[in-house]
């Protein structure tokens, strides 16, 4: 599974082998299919569920996962909730290029475009800042290697952390999701991880970069009363502008 979390001490690597695992399948529409994966651990009754949807019209898909207690207790730690945690390696000798973006922090570089070489050993974390989404950084992020790549972003209207982290070789491992998580679930309760969407692409990183928002136009974007809205010109009276 493209995740990761810690249990009561242990990791879900450890964990998941173990527990009930069910799937389900099914047509929502003739451009998406959604999987269901479901794991169940028998002792506390935490049932973990991974709902995903992928595109027949996009190279894209799209998860969110769900942890809920379903016993007559307390549940043990949850911790380190990652809905994604993925190793990709490159081929050729380009080394991992990460295009991404300012958010807004009223600095004068809002949405400002960004670039960093990712060499071997390296480490690039970024987040959220002060609890709102985009106040320090998008999290919309570009991996390119060379004629291939991938584009990701972290749904969450909260704080939000990404990792990328080179080895030594061809690899690089990315970690993402809700940037603190330390919490039991009470009988009843269910809480939910931010979305995680990839899009895999070939060819250049612009070609990516547009190919993403085609996607967006097509299946993220609202439509009210059936089409999408008409292009905004937003103002504002912050500090910025004094």
């Amino acid at each position: 599974p493209p995740f990761s979390f810690i249990y009561d001490g242990r990791p879900s690597a450890e964990l998941l082998p173990n527990w009930k695992q069910t799937r389900r399948v099914r047509e929502l529409d003739d451009r998406r299919v959604e999987i269901a994966l479901t794991w169940t651990e028998p002792e506390s009754g935490l049932v973990v569920r991974c709902i995903a949807v992928t595109y027949r019209d996009f190279p894209a898909v799209e998860w969110t996962m769900y942890f809920k207690n379903t016993g007559q207790a307390d549940t043990p730690i949850l911790e380190d909730i990652q809905p994604l945690v993925v190793t990709w390696q490159r081929e050729g000798e380009r080394e991992f290029l990460l295009h991404h973006g300012v958010g807004s922090p009223a600095n004068g570089n809002d949405y400002g475009p960004l670039e960093t070489r990712l060499g071997p050993r390296a480490t690039k974390r970024i987040s959220a800042a002060g609890g709102r989404p985009t106040n320090s950084d998008l999290c919309y992020f570009n991996l390119d290697w060379a004629a291939a790549g991938v584009f990701l972003a972290v749904g969450w209207p909260g704080q939000w952390a990404a990792e990328f982290a080179r080895d030594v070789g061809t690899g690089i491992r990315v970690g993402a999701g809700q940037e603190l998580t330390h919490f039991k679930l009470l009988p009843g309760e269910e809480v939910r991880t931010p979305r995680i969407a990839l899009l895999l692409w070939k060819g250049d990183w612009v070609r990516a970069q547009n190919l993403w928002r085609r996607w967006m136009m097509a299946h993220s974007m609202p439509r009210p009363g059936g089409k999408l809205p008409p292009p905004q010109f937003v103002a504002a009276s912050s500090r910025a502008y004094e």
